[in-house]
């Protein structure tokens, strides 16, 4: 334990000198002009913002930028500050802050690796797999068009699951039970709402924020519910079936009454935290947009409906997920036993 602290601790001092470093030369290797600030002054609702460019020529330039224009990037400019410019430099990008990025990334590889060790590098192995996997994918759908996103996203349902079951237990703990289980769930899932739209004719959903897509809207959007049901069923069943495997190990004599009972209390104590979450998280997503039109003068009921409907199905969905993950989990883990009985 003291040798994974000493490295943890090594690890956050190299990576906040790594980031650093990054963050005051990376400049040079940008294509696009990269602003170091030395004198911001405002007057009236103008900012005059002068500095030097890190790459380019390194040609010191002045630029003339309207609060109102730039509020929206939420920059408290300063000296010493780097600014992303567009290539005409004339217009401010965003400020740049790789360094601070590749600190953070630098840090959460090396907890993972260094607390998880093979769990973890096989966890890391498992995201980067399922997002090569879904880039592949999207890339795929917007390339050829007459193939329908809902299939590609159920073919991106089942592939995930089969991944992070592999990350999860290995190639020899490898369960064809755990994964059919699973995709049953988020197909399960996906269908009650599916059909509750269909038998509604999705009145109460508001799809304008959809309007921009390129594909047919309700493709994607019912992709993305049947993609939001994976990670919760994924997480529901690995919680329930570690958990009582765990259990199983310790008290080899346990009945099978007394497992469902241990099953059912702790389904009880994730299930409500466990939905909390996946609603935070998808609404968690509308604020900005709540905040924006609120301050606009929308109604409050409207701008719920038009903001929140999608959010909130997405997440009863995810919570579909979860409560067919219980049932199912545990005859996983009773069939499993009386084979090997």
């Amino acid at each position: 334990m003291k040798k994974k602290f000493i490295a943890l601790l090594l690890l956050i001092i190299g990576a906040i000198t790594l980031g650093i470093a990054v963050q005051h030369y990376s400049g040079l290797l940008y294509q696009a002009p990269i602003l170091k600030v030395k004198d911001v002054q405002k007057q009236d609702n103008q900012l005059t913002i002068s500095g030097r460019l890190v790459n380019h020529h390194q040609e010191n330039i002045t630029i003339k930028v309207d609060t109102n224009a730039v509020s929206a990037l939420t920059i408290d400019f300063k000296q010493g500050q780097q600014l992303l410019l567009n290539h005409n430099k004339e217009e401010i990008i965003t400020e740049k802050q790789d360094g601070i990025v590749v600190c953070l990334l630098l840090i959460f590889l090396g907890f993972v690796l260094i607390l998880g060790e093979v769990a973890g590098m096989r966890a890391l192995l498992g995201l980067l797999l399922n997002l090569a996997l879904l880039f592949a994918l999207l890339k795929l759908d917007t390339s050829f068009l007459q193939i329908p996103t809902l299939g590609l996203m159920f073919i991106y349902g089942v592939c995930s699951i089969i991944i992070t079951f592999l990350a999860n237990y290995g190639i020899k703990a490898f369960r064809s039970d755990l994964i059919i289980t699973t995709c049953g769930i988020v197909l399960g899932g996906f269908l009650i709402c599916f059909l509750a739209l269909k038998a509604f004719e999705n009145n109460g959903i508001r799809f304008e924020e959809m309007q921009f897509l390129t594909r047919p809207y309700l493709g994607v959007f019912y992709g993305s519910l049947f993609v939001g049901g994976i990670g919760a069923a994924v997480d529901m069943v690995v919680t329930l079936v570690s958990s009582l495997k765990e259990l199983i190990y310790q008290q080899p004599t346990i009945t099978q009454k007394e497992l469902l009972r241990s099953g059912q209390r702790i389904a009880q104590d994730v299930t409500s935290s466990m939905i909390n979450v996946l609603l935070f998280a998808y609404l968690s997503g509308s604020i900005p947009m709540l905040v924006f039109y609120l301050k606009n003068g929308w109604p409050f009921v409207a701008t719920l409906q038009l903001h929140l409907s999608l959010e909130l199905l997405r997440a009863f969905c995810g919570a579909f997920t979860i409560l067919l993950s219980i049932p199912a989990s545990l005859l996983c883990v009773i069939f499993e036993r009386r084979r090997k009985a």
